[in-house]
């Protein structure tokens, strides 16, 4: 029987890297921040819709999924987890 094989990370100090790869780090970091304010404001946005159109009863809210660079939402209690877990439909 095979064993399965472990994965360590090691943290890495963006200050000790080379200032080419620095620069590659501060990019990415910028455009990681970028995404999530856009994501942030695609939620928002998606949320009153969705509440415009009825589709949130009270107690509820809607959560969101982007595996594999999809949409997926899902509507649960207020105090469930975040994580859709059903396939594709049209949503309006």
């Amino acid at each position: 029987m095979a064993t399965e094989k472990s994965t360590t990370f090691h943290k890495v100090d963006p200050a000790s890297l080379p200032e080419g790869l620095k620069a590659k780090w501060a990019a990415l970091a910028k455009a990681s921040a970028a995404q999530k304010a856009a994501r942030d404001e695609f939620e928002a946005a998606f949320v009153a819709a969705s509440n415009k159109a009825k589709k949130i009863p009270d107690g509820k809210k809607v959560v969101f999924g982007y595996r594999f660079g999809g949409l997926a939402v899902a509507v649960v209690d207020k105090d469930e987890g975040d994580k859709p877990t059903k396939g594709a439909s049209a949503w309006f």
